[in-house]
């Protein structure tokens, strides 16, 4: 009998409750991996735990050690002097924030990790708070490229020094990123663009963000045309982005469509019936199913970022139009008129809008061709060979070549997230996106 795969996934926030994308893409390359071998996490969390939490968890996966990440400020005047000097120069500087363990917490994470096939790393954030160089059989997850963030913040600013500061970060983690497929066996990305940010290394792979098919629901367009956003305001691209669509786009729309409303779905989102007449903050929705049934359609007004926004993701499976911005489209490569509607001046988003409020034969059109290239593409299920690939590079760099056998979902162990939704209503998200 061939022997499973021992997986460690290394991740810098609790899976559950999800609230984010990065969670979300955490749970679900997670689960397709626990189709390959017996996965078991290591939490670097950055923040207090809440108990119930920790105990929602634990009870769904195989939680091995919870190590904290806390500010680590250095001493005197030449301890900072020499920080920011290593920071600027020195590519392969692993202090590029506050956040570290402890020594003896990586200590035990060395150690740990000896014991796995293959190591599993989200985020260069999460990688370097561990103060860890060389990651042996181990694979990074890039959520967000950090030099493409840095330039595209750039090319929103107004003020001249504040851009040039940005591309000075950016072109520092650029300096740094080219070092990444020294420190990791395999690198992947969310997107064909962002591979060629790392000159289409042969060990960079392409596993996009992707949402978990859903039952597709009749739409029933309310009286009232209604737009909705999905994603928490506490991330800042989502806030800017929502605030530049409340105070330069929804007026514009306002004039056309007197009777429009504006929905937003996520954590965070208690302030924006502030932002404007007729806008609405729905909070956190266990299933928004039925809600982004009522939209005519989904806006991404996102202006700067870095990775791709699950929330496009979420649309094409929800068979939901969507007006975007050229970063909020980012790395999936639709097409204006086709999947999607593109527009980065407001007034052009504005009409966009009004445009499917107006047409939904159109919107329908759009949002049945968004949903068939993200059965082929964008699925979770689809991304499972993918995800394959990079686990059979990752054991051939590592000198321990082995079959990647193929498990189905109902032979997963460590996953023990409830399938009946009625058992664990504080579950049902997760479930919905496995």
């Amino acid at each position: 009998m061939q022997q499973r795969l021992k997986i460690l996934f290394v991740t810098g926030d609790w899976i559950l409750p999800l609230g984010n994308g990065a969670q979300q893409r955490a749970l679900n390359i997670s689960r397709l991996l626990g189709r390959i071998g017996d996965v078991s996490f290591a939490i670097i969390p950055r923040h207090t735990d809440d108990p119930e939490m920790v105990s929602l968890n634990k009870r769904g996966f195989d939680v091995r050690v919870v190590f904290h990440a806390a500010p680590e400020a250095p001493k005197g005047a030449f301890g900072r002097l020499g920080r920011r000097f290593r920071r600027e120069f020195d590519a392969g500087c692993l202090e590029t924030d506050i956040y570290s363990i402890s020594a003896c917490d990586r200590a035990a994470l060395l150690n740990l990790v000896q014991g796995y096939d293959v190591v599993w790393v989200q985020d260069v954030k999460t990688a370097n708070s561990c103060r860890i160089g060389r990651w042996t059989h181990s694979v990074l997850d890039t959520v967000d490229v950090p030099s493409n963030m840095c330039r595209s913040m750039a090319r929103t600013r107004g003020n001249v020094p504040r851009r040039l500061l940005d591309y000075r970060h950016s072109w520092i983690w650029m300096r740094r990123e080219r070092l990444f497929t020294e420190r990791f066996d395999v690198v992947t990305v969310c997107s064909e663009d962002e591979s060629r940010l790392f000159g289409a290394h042969p060990r960079v792979h392409v596993i996009p963000n992707g949402f978990n098919a859903q039952p597709v629901l009749r739409s029933f367009l309310s009286e009232a045309p209604r737009l909705g956003f999905i994603g928490t305001l506490g991330w800042r691209p989502n806030r800017e982005g929502f605030e530049w669509f409340a105070r330069d786009v929804w007026p514009n729309i306002k004039r056309e469509l007197p009777r429009a409303q504006l929905r937003i779905i996520g954590k965070s989102t208690g302030d924006a019936g502030g932002m404007g007449p007729d806008i609405a903050g729905l909070g956190w929705l266990e299933d928004p199913g039925e809600e982004i049934a009522t939209w005519s359609a989904m806006i991404v007004p996102i202006r700067f970022g870095a990775g791709t926004r699950v929330k496009m993701a979420e649309g094409f499976a929800r068979k939901c139009p969507i007006v975007a911005t050229t970063i909020g489209a980012f790395g999936y490569g639709v097409r204006d008129g086709e999947e999607f509607l593109h527009a980065d001046d407001a007034q052009d988003f504005a009409s966009a809008c009004v445009r499917l409020a107006r047409d939904p034969e159109l919107g329908r059109a759009i949002a049945d061709r968004a949903h068939q290239r993200f059965l082929r593409e964008w699925s979770w299920d689809a991304q499972e060979d993918k995800i394959r690939a990079v686990i059979r590079e990752c054991l051939a760099r590592s000198g321990r070549p082995q079959e990647v056998a193929r498990t189905s979902d109902c032979e997963v162990r460590g996953f023990s997230v409830d399938q009946d939704k009625s058992r664990r209503p504080q579950d049902r998200r997760s479930v919905l996106l496995r």
